[in-house]
């Protein structure tokens, strides 16, 4: 299992919001999501609203590669771009060319 990593921490006063994705032990990715407060009890009678998203482990490479496609098509410096990102997170990776 991977540490969850947070994509949402937000709150306007009323209502907080929270969203994470991880890795888990089975290998399927799994965001998470949690909203508080005055929306939630709008909508639903509880102030607390809980919800889930989970891709199969056997699926995670198609959900790569379409988020790649997604964020970086048409972007001619997509490999340094990449790359850098993956130096800033401490992934290897190799840079290879040729002239």
């Amino acid at each position: 299992m991977s540490k969850p990593v947070r994509l949402v921490k937000q709150s306007d006063g009323k209502t907080s919001t929270r969203v994470d994705v991880e890795i888990t032990e089975e290998g399927h990715l799994l965001f998470s999501g949690q909203d508080v407060g005055e929306a939630p009890a709008a909508c639903f009678g509880d102030e607390d609203y809980e919800y889930w998203l989970k891709v199969d482990a056997e699926q995670k490479d198609r959900v790569l590669l379409a988020l790649i496609e997604k964020l970086f098509a048409g972007n001619r410096s997509v490999i340094l771009e990449l790359k850098g990102l993956f130096d800033a997170k401490d992934i290897p990776s190799e840079f290879l060319s040729y002239v």
